[in-house]
């Protein structure tokens, strides 16, 4: 995959896992139902690592990240249909006055099914693997990405104060050099 930031596709997406967790317990047995604390018991006498069984769905995403060391893995965000939204609540996400979701142009959108917008509170991990890049869906623009970006980092709460005073100074820094 190439530079899949701000692109649409296919992938295969688990769902997040909850208890109680069903455990993978060979093919002769079937999975086991267990609790988080029964998880982490186990995991501090030995191997901290379980085969779960989660449901997957096939879903449009759209990307967020280029490619993520080490794991080869992109964060991206499901998509709401339109068909999920009342007529007001679409009238909102298409005027860009709903946070939550970021509305996708139909235009640059073309191959998904129906008009959707990004839930920017909804990032998963994707394995590049279960990526189907083969047919993109639809592409966002700079300007586009660049708010989606800002808008998951609202939702998510991050805190980037830090980053934007470093930068901030950095161009401080260039501005005052003496020029050519």
């Amino acid at each position: 995959m190439i530079a899949p930031q701000g692109r649409c596709y296919w992938a295969v997406v688990p769902f997040s896992p909850a208890q109680p967790f069903r455990i993978y317990a060979g093919t002769e047995r079937a999975p086991l139902a267990v609790t988080t604390t029964a998880i982490v018991n186990a995991a501090r006498k030995g191997d901290p690592q379980f085969d779960a069984i989660v449901p997957v769905k096939a879903r449009p995403v759209l990307v967020l990240t280029e490619l993520l060391a080490p794991f080869d893995e992109v964060l991206a965000l499901r998509l709401r249909t339109f068909d999920k939204l009342s007529a007001a609540e679409q009238q909102r996400v298409r005027e860009h006055q709903e946070d939550a979701l970021f509305h996708l142009e139909p235009a640059a959108f073309a191959g998904l099914p129906q008009e959707n917008a990004a839930i920017v509170s909804a990032l998963v991990r994707v394995p590049v693997g279960a990526i189907a890049t083969e047919r993109e869906l639809g592409t966002l623009n700079e300007n586009e990405l660049r708010v989606v970006h800002e808008r998951v980092a609202r939702a998510h709460g991050l805190r980037l104060d830090m980053l934007a005073l470093e930068q901030a100074q950095q161009l401080i820094k260039r501005l005052q050099e003496p020029g050519p």
